[in-house]
């Protein structure tokens, strides 16, 4: 089959997003597929392509216009003014350059990551002027993008319209969860199939060795959910970050942490490192970390998304702390499959309890619980699992 990429990132390897695609586009590509990647990308990532499969690829990519119209000074007017113009006049133009770019590479389906309302407001048209069908890939509901980039009410309803005609036109939507999936099926009556991160099952081996005297807890990935993460600073103050004789250290490793700690020389700040050389170094923690939120306004993110470093968490068979409340996706999966600790609190001392109760049990049973996480990724994350979901949401036979 020859499938276009239709997403405001490429496949690359030095974004979450794009490092995703690249797994996916491998799966096609392995697969004797013929793969094209048409982008819409802000021009200030900086995304690195990597040699090898992916050179037979073809590559188109445009400027994505702006769209946090909301965040200037104009406020709601600001964005209804941006957003209108951008529907009207750049839009269309972008979306009859992709249709375009399907045809010379002669695609047969298009497969559209949609991320905000850019990509949401071109699919549909983009693949009418291609003449070929599309499925669309959801990693986080358009209400959460929309809340934090400051959209207008008429602005949301449009886009909202814009991503139930999508869903309902499109041959299958990719849902980034099983919660997902079957909110959408109902809620927009179309055909869904949730397709996870995942990777390969081998055993992560940790780098270096644990300390007697250390417990390590560890976070990779942005802090979306801040307010959870200060309760959880807030509670490893209230226990002068020791327990059971023990120092506990935080380690952190992502791009961005603009974060005031009241106590530095227990945090480290690993920065960003590519997926090879975190895995050892999160396997070499006693705890992982996976705060969510807590919010009723970021309910329906909570509710539907699933964070790629729950897979990244489990594969590592290091026991994960899940800190959200008992609606959340990563939560529900979690207690589904006996796969971790959980904490549904933002009181410090709440957590503080949680955190007494983990540290005070022997490492044999902190290492049952994370090695029962081990099982729940063999049994549903790996890499085999989403190539076969994905195959099928693309009418692939993943057998062939």
């Amino acid at each position: 089959m020859r499938i276009m990429l239709f997403s405001d990132i490429p496949p690359c390897t030095n974004y979450t997003a794009g490092i995703v695609l690249n797994l996916m586009c491998g799966f096609l590509l392995d697969a004797g597929h013929e793969v094209s990647c048409f982008t819409v990308k802000d021009r200030t990532l900086d995304t690195e392509i990597p040699a090898g499969k992916l050179e037979r690829m073809h590559f188109r990519n445009v400027d994505k216009p702006r769209e946090n119209w909301g965040c200037t000074i104009l406020k709601g007017a600001g964005s209804w003014l941006g957003n209108q113009g951008s529907a009207w006049f750049v839009l269309p133009h972008i979306a009859r350059q992709a249709g375009q770019f399907a045809r010379e590479n002669q695609a047969e389906l298009i497969w559209s990551v949609v991320q905000g309302q850019t990509m949401i407001k071109l699919t549909e048209p983009a693949a009418r002027c291609a003449g070929v069908p599309y499925v669309i890939q959801v990693w986080d509901p358009p209400e959460w993008w929309m809340k934090e980039n400051r959209f207008d009410r008429y602005t949301k309803a449009s886009v909202m319209r814009a991503f139930g005609r999508a869903l309902q036109h499109a041959q299958c939507c990719l849902a980034a969860s099983w919660a997902m999936a079957e909110d959408y099926a109902a809620r927009y009556a179309c055909r869904t199939a949730p397709v996870t991160l995942g990777f390969s099952p081998e055993r992560v081996a940790p780098v270096g060795g644990r300390r007697d005297d250390e417990f390590v807890i560890a976070l990779s990935g942005q802090i979306y959910a801040q307010q959870e993460f200060s309760a959880l600073l807030q509670a490893l103050d209230r226990m002068g970050w020791r327990f059971g004789g023990k120092t506990i250290k935080l380690r952190l490793y992502g791009r961005y942490f603009h974060l005031y700690f009241a106590a530095p020389s227990h945090i480290e700040i690993r920065g960003w490192m590519e997926q090879a050389a975190l895995l050892p170094e999160l396997a070499a923690a006693d705890l992982l970390y996976c705060p969510y939120w807590f919010s009723e306004e970021y309910r329906l993110p909570s509710a539907l998304s699933f964070p790629s470093k729950l897979s990244t968490y489990l594969k590592t068979a290091v026991p994960v702390l899940m800190h959200g409340p008992a609606y959340a996706s990563p939560r529900r999966y979690l207690v589904e499959h006996g796969a971790g600790y959980v904490c549904d609190t933002l009181d410090p001392e709440g957590i503080q309890n949680t955190l007494t109760l983990i540290m005070g049990q022997t490492d044999a049973e902190r290492r049952a619980v994370g090695e029962q996480g081990y099982q729940s990724f063999l049994q549903t994350l790996t890499a085999e699992h989403m190539r076969r979901a994905f195959f099928q949401s693309l009418g692939i036979d993943p057998e062939r």
